[in-house]
């Protein structure tokens, strides 16, 4: 069949090989004489059609939702009216704009895939801007410099310069610059991420990620790596390495955490290793087996460490609970909190305080305060009103070495 445009219409079935011009398909089948149909001009839908084999167009254009059963390739594919594309085999185009629906096969490579409803891609992906209004589901590898999904993006390898899903994102593993999600985030592998912006929750399973920022709750199964993280609810990691963490509420870490600047923590902090950081703040409770920070540890709740904790500058606050020896060139620690061996410099305890033993240079002890272990000081000591000791102070040349 030739000519300048071809028609095969509604109901019908045509066998073709080539099209020289446009050819219109109403609501129709065409078979393929060889194994594809070449169209050397623009395929137009109206109404459902089919193409039982492959298809090789210049464009295509309609109002109509497209099978082909074999692959498709075409410089644009534009479709109107609620229309859908499915495509069994590989896809390749230029442009894609699909109003409903794209499903892919094969493998698809498209320059700019735009679709209003659902993109599935059963085969590698490598599409360089694609938009997607509901769902996209990529279950092999996904290759795309710009992400943009309004609902959900399911992926199984994700390859990415910028992603933003307006709602969930779930994959295997994830390697982008800037991802942003409104909603949840899931990666069951490891992740490589420059920026990690989360409305909500997200888990990973490790791996490296330059700065998080999450709303509410981020865990990280394995060893993370960072430059900085924000959570504003709960932040859980096996064990992590980085630069400064900052949590609203809670942080759990299974092994150790070595951070290069500030650790801040709004409520409790439970290490199950090694704590180091360069300065540390705990609203609540920390525990960790022991707790390292180079210039400030200030703890608002309770301190529990078994090796000890050691800062140029430790504060405990009012009513504090402290299970563990304490290092510092300066320690304060304020009305009625409790500690057990301190080893300072200059150590200021206030009224009210309880403490176990006591090794320093120089000592203010505050009215009513309690030591019941040994009191020694190489310098000067100051004890306020009923003070109550187990034994008098004792002023020595040298002090044993603190444990940490």
């Amino acid at each position: 069949m030739s000519g300048f445009e071809e028609r095969v219409e509604r109901g019908k079935t045509a066998t073709i090989s080539e099209a020289d011009g446009d050819l219109l398909l109403e609501g129709s089948t065409v078979i393929p004489l060889g194994m594809q149909v070449v169209v050397h001009g623009t395929l137009v839908v109206r109404g459902r059609s089919t193409v039982k084999g492959s298809l090789k167009a210049e464009e295509v254009r309609g109002d109509g939702d497209l099978l082909v059963e074999g692959g498709l390739e075409a410089s644009d594919v534009r479709l109107d009216d609620g229309a859908s594309l499915d495509v069994k085999g590989d896809f390749r185009a230029g442009d894609v704009d699909v109003p409903n629906a794209v499903r892919v096969g094969g493998r698809a490579e498209v320059d700019d895939m735009r679709v209003g409803g659902t993109a599935v891609l059963a085969g590698d992906a490598k599409l360089e801007d694609v938009k997607v209004g509901g769902t996209l589901e990529a279950r092999a590898k996904l290759e795309s410099d710009d992400v943009r999904v309004g609902g959900t993006l399911q992926v199984k390898v994700l390859i990415s310069h910028d992603v933003r899903v307006g709602g969930n994102l779930r994959a295997e593993t994830i390697k982008a610059e800037d991802v942003d999600v409104g909603g949840t985030v899931e990666v069951s592998g490891d992740v490589n991420i420059g920026d990690l912006t989360v409305g909500g929750t997200a888990a990973v399973g490790g791996g490296k990620v330059e700065d998080v920022r999450v709303g509410g709750i981020f865990r990280s199964v394995g060893e993370l790596t960072f430059e900085e993280i924000r959570v504003g609810g709960q932040l859980t990691i096996g064990s992590g390495k980085g630069e400064k963490v900052s949590i609203g509420g809670i942080l759990e870490v299974v092994k150790d955490l070595k951070l290069e600047d500030k650790l801040s923590v709004g409520g409790d902090a439970k290490i199950g290793g090694a704590l180091e950081a360069g300065s540390i703040g705990v609203g609540g409770n920390l525990e960790a087996t022991k707790v390292l920070a180079d210039e400030k540890l200030e703890i608002g709740g309770g301190l529990t460490t078994s090796a000890g904790s050691k800062a140029r500058e430790v504060d405990i606050a009012r009513r504090a609970r402290v299970r563990g020896p304490i290092v510092g060139e300066t320690v304060r620690i304020k009305e009625n909190a409790e500690a057990e061996d301190v080893y300072a410099e200059s150590l200021w305890a206030e009224a009210g305080c309880s403490l176990r033993s006591v090794y320093v240079r120089r000592a203010e002890v505050g009215r009513g305060c309690r030591i019941s272990g040994p009191l020694q000081y190489t310098e000067a000591l100051h004890l306020g009103k009923d003070v109550s000791l187990a034994s008098q102070p004792e002023k020595v040349s040298g002090l044993p070495s603190p444990p940490v």
